[in-house]
């Protein structure tokens, strides 16, 4: 069976929602995972995606970040996804729940250690502490 793309909405559905109060109409979300989880669906899940959802957990539904994370973090590993470069968003998470940094922030620093990038243009000294030099900007 060929991928398909899967949108923020569904994957929000799935992390807020419980089976005893979901609306009728989005019932179906628990039973597609179980699916998706075992490979039986397969889905095509992009960074974008995986971004809005959790700025939508975090920001609308205040999930804490580190919860979120680890939430996505394990929907990320499920046998039917595919998602490009998901070593990198799993270590990304995984610097999220130990660590302070943002999820952009983890996302730069785990993209740049995968790709050996030692640089970055930026005023954020945190990136310092994770081991990123700070480049001048003239």
């Amino acid at each position: 069976m060929a991928a398909s793309f899967i949108d923020t909405n569904v994957i929000v559905r799935f992390l807020v929602e419980t089976p005893n109060s979901i609306q009728k109409k989005f019932g179906g979300v628990f039973s597609f995972f179980d699916k998706v989880e075992t490979g039986e669906i397969r889905i095509e899940l992009t960074e974008l995606v995986l971004f809005e959802s959790f700025f939508v957990l975090t920001r609308i539904y205040k999930i804490p970040a580190h919860e979120v994370s680890g939430a996505l973090s394990k929907l990320v590993s499920f046998k039917g996804v595919n998602l490009p470069n998901s070593k990198i968003i799993i270590n990304c998470f995984q610097i999220i729940q130990v660590e302070q940094f943002d999820l952009v922030d983890a996302y730069l620093i785990t993209y740049s250690k995968a790709k050996g990038i030692k640089g970055i243009y930026s005023f954020d000294k945190d990136m310092v502490k994770a081991g990123l030099n700070l480049l001048e900007i003239s």
